[in-house]
């Protein structure tokens, strides 16, 4: 097989064997990617740091035959966001968005889109966007470009607008409803007073505390619903900034 060449985002790795690493990768050109970096854990002077999760490179491998993991023959740094993991709190940011990439990215498909997404949001934070606003829009793009995210203007029964009272994100039915056609909360339903997209650019958060909790509430239940786990890095984040 010949050796292709395409950018990618590191998204994970882990230990395999005594001296190889599994690495995942968004790539530019064949969306996600699970390959093989030989000799990674027992020497440095191949891979380097290079492949540290959020890392930019080009990398170079070939698909084996028979396997679901690539062969990574290079993978050399074009970008690295590693110094933004210095701090507890923006490092936790970092993994939930690693995560989501790694749940959601369509492998073996072309995803230029989301690997362009994923990019343009630490390049963001790496310039001082704040991380409640960075995390919200890397999540409700996610589900915008992977066709989940319902409408969030209008109610999906009567058509209605959501200003005003706003309305609810029903788990059951997948769907936002008015407080008219829905006027009790059902279980495991987020409420989504007063809030849309529109929050993320345009309209500072600054002086609203809490309000994006609306949409980070929507986004974790979405990720529930379609992927049936919670996220760890969720967790650890929350877990995180209860100690502060």
């Amino acid at each position: 097989m010949p050796i292709r060449e395409t950018e990618a985002m590191v998204l994970r790795s882990h230990p395999l064997g005594e001296s190889d690493r599994i690495v995942t990768f968004l790539t530019r050109s064949v969306g996600k990617l699970r390959g093989v970096a030989k000799g990674a854990r027992r020497s440095r002077r191949r891979f380097g740091s290079n492949l540290e999760p959020l890392s930019r490179v080009r990398l170079e491998y070939f698909e084996r035959e028979g396997s679901d993991l690539a062969r990574i023959e290079a993978a050399d740094l074009l970008e690295s966001f590693y110094r933004l993991q210095e701090d507890p709190e923006r490092a936790a940011v970092l993994a939930c968005l690693a995560e989501v990439a790694d749940a959601f990215a369509r492998e073996q498909q072309e995803d230029e889109a989301y690997f362009r997404l994923l990019r343009a949001v630490l390049a963001a934070i790496r310039d001082g966007l704040d991380l409640e606003r960075a995390a919200r829009y890397f999540e409700v793009w996610t589900h915008r470009l992977h066709g989940v995210l319902p409408p969030l203007s209008s109610c999906a029964r009567c058509q209605g607008g959501l200003s005003g009272r706003g309305g609810i994100y029903d788990r059951r039915e997948g769907d936002v409803l008015c407080r008219r056609c829905a006027p009790q909360r059902p279980p495991g339903s987020v409420p989504l007073t007063k809030v849309s997209p529109g929050d993320l650019a345009g309209r500072p958060a600054e002086g609203r505390p809490g309000a994006l909790g609306p949409l980070a509430a929507l986004a974790e239940a979405l990720f529930f619903d379609l992927t049936e786990r919670r996220f760890k890095s969720y967790d650890v984040l929350r877990s995180l900034r209860r100690g502060h």
